[in-house]
């Protein structure tokens, strides 16, 4: 007599631990099977090889600015420049009262009025200022010149700066007398310059005596070479 005919099918199916057996149970019976599988996980495989970089990204927007760091310290003082500054050397004098000067003679001045630095000086009632710097100078004279009773006319007076004895380029003026008396207001100046010291500097009259009032005398070192 034929018997009943046999099933068989697939139960579950379970991954086991690496490097464990697989396993079949039949969780059936003879005549009707269920296969249980366990199958175990395989071994980690070798890394790959490394694939191409990617397109670099576009730049990000720019993040606001951070707080301002600590001043630095303060760093050495460097080394002082050269002097471009101008030291201002000036003597002025003067005489009020009237005075005669014979032809070739200098004018004397009776007092000094205001005087600064050392680059000038003179002693008062003199003639002669002595100039101890050399430089560049300007030297600007005043007074009122007449002629004496004595004189024949017409007179011309002329007024020469002298530098050392001669005549300073320029420094002169002339003034021409018709009658007795006949006084003048006499102005000018003229720069020159010194390149040996000491120096003599003084104001001398030609031409025949004359007689001078109020006169005044500036002399300014305007600069070095």
């Amino acid at each position: 007599m034929a018997g009943n005919a046999a099933t068989i099918q697939v139960g579950t199916v379970t991954t086991g631990d690496s490097g464990t057996p697989a396993q079949v149970s039949n969780s059936g019976d003879s005549q009707n099977a269920v296969f249980d599988f366990v199958i175990p996980q395989g071994l980690t495989g070798q890394d790959g090889a490394d694939g191409q970089d990617g397109q670099d990204g576009m730049d990000g927007a720019t993040g606001p600015t951070g707080p301002t760091g600590p001043t630095g310290p303060t760093g050495p003082t460097g080394a002082t420049g050269p002097c471009c500054c101008h030291k201002e050397d000036f003597l002025s004098a003067y005489s009020v009262s009237l005075q005669t000067t014979k032809n070739g003679e200098t004018l004397k001045f009776a007092s000094n009025a205001v005087t600064n630095g050392s680059a000038i000086s003179h002693v008062p009632g003199s003639a002669d200022f002595i100039i101890r710097e050399t430089g560049f100078y300007r030297a600007a004279f005043h007074g009122t010149i007449y002629p004496t009773k004595e004189t024949n006319l017409p007179l011309t007076v002329t007024l020469t700066q002298n530098l050392q004895g001669s005549g300073i380029p320029g420094g002169q003026t002339a003034q021409m007398f018709h009658t007795p008396m006949e006084g003048e207001n006499v102005a000018f100046s003229q720069f020159f310059r010194v390149t040996t010291v000491p120096s003599t500097f003084n104001i001398a009259g030609s031409g025949g005596a004359f007689l001078s009032s109020a006169i005044s005398l500036s002399i300014d070192k305007m600069s070095d070479f």
